[in-house]
């Protein structure tokens, strides 16, 4: 059953406004920004759902009013109003961490994301609200994770974001680059921004990898119709500093409007069995990851809920 409760709260200048989801899946929350309707953002209190949250706990949160990438699969671009300071996400993380009084110093594993709404790597304040994230959590477990779709023209963002890394979160970080295809041309037609390169993906997670950090995650999420090549990923990324994880695209609204096909959750595993074959024996570690269908009904991909709501008041 999904819950829905629009009770208001404060936190600091944030307003939630809207609660969604399934306590055992994810909950989904909407905030309003600095007094103003326009500016909503989406975090997540959420779960592997393979786990206990005890054992690992996901907090994934927003780091711009919507997204100026414009991914054709992801409902988080539809409008794109700026960024969120640093304290702004800190504010997310903290009303999802006092939502578990003390569950951050008992976790085994807290991930939090910087993967709701918004490109991390086109926002400065993103670096500061990482170096500060152990402050905010009491946790030994507490992992920083940043996916990316690795915009052109970021150099010194990643610089600094390798330097916080190595001085704050050595060997319990995760830098994962969205992918999504193995031919340049339809990268640039998925994410329709100034992308790095695949050669110069490899060269920039070649530089970022320290021995004893998590090897930088190559995503895939594929689509129907859209190349992946084991070739390409085999030739260009190195095993020992790369693995790969490959997902369907979650269905989303920006998704059936831009005709982008998910690769069906029941097919993909079997559609699969070759490229993954060959990656492995190239010595690639490869997660499968192709999710839970409960997640999709409760709404829970990228910029859903605050999408929802938009259109639901008429904007």
């Amino acid at each position: 059953m999904v819950i829905t409760d629009v009770k208001r709260s404060f936190t600091a200048d944030m307003e939630v406004i809207s609660r969604s989801g399934r306590p055992d899946v994810a909950e989904v929350f909407v905030a309003r920004m600095r007094g103003r309707d326009e500016l909503c953002v989406e975090f997540v209190d959420g779960l592997d759902i393979r786990h206990p949250r005890h054992d690992k706990w996901i907090i994934n949160v927003s780091t711009q009013f919507g997204c100026p990438v414009g991914c054709v699969f992801c409902d988080s671009g539809f409008r794109y109003l700026g960024d969120l300071s640093a304290e702004e996400i800190l504010c997310q993380v903290r009303y999802v961490r006092d939502r578990h009084p003390g569950l951050d110093r008992r976790c085994r594993k807290l991930k939090v994301h910087f993967a709701r709404m918004g490109e991390p790597a086109l926002n400065h304040s993103v670096l500061e609200a990482i170096r500060r994230l152990p402050e905010e959590l009491d946790s030994h477990g507490l992992w920083a994770c940043v996916p990316t779709v690795a915009p052109r023209g970021c150099d010194d963002w990643f610089n600094r974001l390798k330097e916080i890394k190595d001085e704050r979160f050595s060997g319990r970080f995760q830098l994962q680059f969205s992918v999504n295809s193995t031919e340049e041309a339809e990268r640039m037609r998925l994410m329709p921004i100034s992308l790095l390169s695949l050669e110069e993906l490899a060269e920039l997670g070649s530089k970022f990898f320290e021995p004893g950090d998590r090897k930088v995650v190559l995503n895939f999420a594929l689509a129907r119709g859209v190349s992946f090549d084991p070739r390409v990923v085999i030739t260009l990324f190195d095993p020992e500093r790369f693995s790969v994880k490959i997902t369907p695209v979650n269905p989303t609204e920006q998704g059936r409007l831009g005709q982008v096909a998910t690769v069906l959750r029941s097919e993909a595993a079997s559609l699969l069995d070759n490229p993954v074959e060959a990656l492995h024996r190239a010595g690639l570690d490869v997660i499968l990851s192709l999710g839970d269908p409960r997640e999709d009904e409760v709404g829970s991909n990228c910029g859903q809920a605050v999408r929802r709501m938009a259109f639901n008041d008429g904007a």
